[in-house]
């Protein structure tokens, strides 16, 4: 590599606050700030880290630009309390003034950053953005009630304008679960939006579907425009509210489960989260293999294993589920629960070691969870125990 190339590199590496240094190179900065919240072991901060290098070089001298890694500066993560990696916060004049999660497009951060270099206000510059369908999607996932109704002021159309691909706000919604999505859910209705087949499973309107899906059976394996399936617009439902009705109805209406396996939320993800072993039962008993991998890599034992929940777990390994079985990146379940409950770990001790932020509620959670998968593991490391010895058995027959 010749030195210029070197220089290059050298150019793109985006500096790290930590702990130590954030107060005097965010807080005290004279200048505009985007700080990358990240970590090496987060597969979609992949996407971010080079756009943020990227950045780092083009913002030079007019915004400062820096990566924190929580692992190393867990106090930061918490004192902020960033809710998942990567996110991207935005200071000015020692305050935060915005954030975006998640793996966004380049165009999202650099219109942000164009905006704060111009001397617009937080609010102005959201604005702007919501013209684009990208932010308008995260903007109304992912922010309060509150700011979408005083964004709602100024773009009426928030909640009722179809997106690009045909999606409108409402199917969106009902595919997302959040802590807020029946006040978002009630909000969107409250400006009668237009409501589409599977809007009608995600709403409870179980009969409505079934006179429509009888009238055109096609639509019962369709995928809306996002990807989603039907069944899984059912269970998010049955999740949320802890109703069935409508999943039971999708079922019984011979929903084909083998076109279910690409939609965006994955299916045995969507069953796990039900934490209803009857209902993994009757999913197994309809052909559903749990050890198929999703989109992502990850089997239905795998997602129950994660979530803690010990009597899925169970089931599935009574059903056959392999727990030895590795994935695309070479690590078995056992192994990522143990790295789940490392990381656990390690945030409950920066909890309990900072005095100066109340994390009662939050110690109370993570301890229940480290619980949760200590559990977990034992009964994983027995299973996958007596598989060794019984194909040790075999061997020596």
């Amino acid at each position: 590599m010749s030195a210029e190339e070197l220089d290059t590199e050298e150019d793109r590496t985006t500096p790290y606050v930590t702990t130590d240094t954030f107060y005097v190179e965010v807080l005290e900065a004279d200048t505009p700030v985007l700080v990358d919240f990240t970590a090496t072991w987060c597969v979609p901060c992949r996407e971010v880290d080079p756009i943020i290098d990227e950045l780092a070089v083009e913002l030079d001298g007019k915004m400062k630009v820096f990566k924190l890694d929580i692992d190393e500066s867990p106090e930061i993560y918490q004192e902020y309390r960033v809710n998942g990696i990567p996110h991207i916060l935005f200071f000015r004049d020692g305050v935060e003034e915005d954030r975006i999660g998640g793996a966004q497009a380049k165009s999202i951060y650099v219109e942000y950053t164009n905006g704060m270099l111009a001397g617009k206000s937080a609010f102005d510059i959201t604005l702007d953005m919501l013209e684009g369908d990208t932010f308008r999607r995260y903007f109304i996932l992912n922010r309060d009630l509150a700011v979408l109704e005083s964004a709602i002021e100024s773009v009426p159309t928030l909640l009722t304008q179809t997106f690009e691909n045909g999606q409108t706000p409402l199917s969106l919604i009902l595919n997302r679960s959040s802590v807020r999505q029946n006040d978002l859910i009630d909000l969107t209705l409250s400006f009668d939006p237009e409501i589409s087949t599977h809007d009608l499973v995600g709403l409870g309107r179980c009969e409505e579907f079934l006179q429509a899906i009888e009238e055109n059976p096609e639509l019962l394996n369709q995928p809306d425009p996002d990807g989603n399936s039907v069944l899984i617009t059912a269970m998010m439902r049955s999740r949320r509210l802890g109703d069935l009705d409508c999943t039971d109805a999708v079922l019984s209406a011979g929903v084909d489960l083998s076109k279910q396996q690409h939609s965006v939320f994955s299916l045995g993800r969507a069953v796990v989260l039900q934490d209803d072993v009857e209902l993994l039962g009757r999913f197994i008993e309809l052909g559903w293999d749990a050890d198929v991998q999703d989109a992502q890599g990850h089997s239905t034992l795998q997602w129950a294993a994660y979530y803690g929940y010990i009597d899925s777990v169970l089931y599935l390994l009574k059903q056959g589920a392999d727990p030895t079985l590795k994935y695309s990146d070479d690590l078995t379940v056992i192994d990522y629960v143990k790295r789940s409950h490392s990381r656990s770990k390690n945030s409950l001790e920066t909890m309990l070691a900072n005095e100066d932020v109340d994390f009662a509620e939050r110690i109370e959670t993570m301890r229940a969870s480290i619980k949760k998968h200590e559990q977990v593991l034992a009964l994983l490391e027995e299973e996958s125990e007596a598989d060794e010895t019984k194909t040790e058995s075999e061997t020596t027959l």
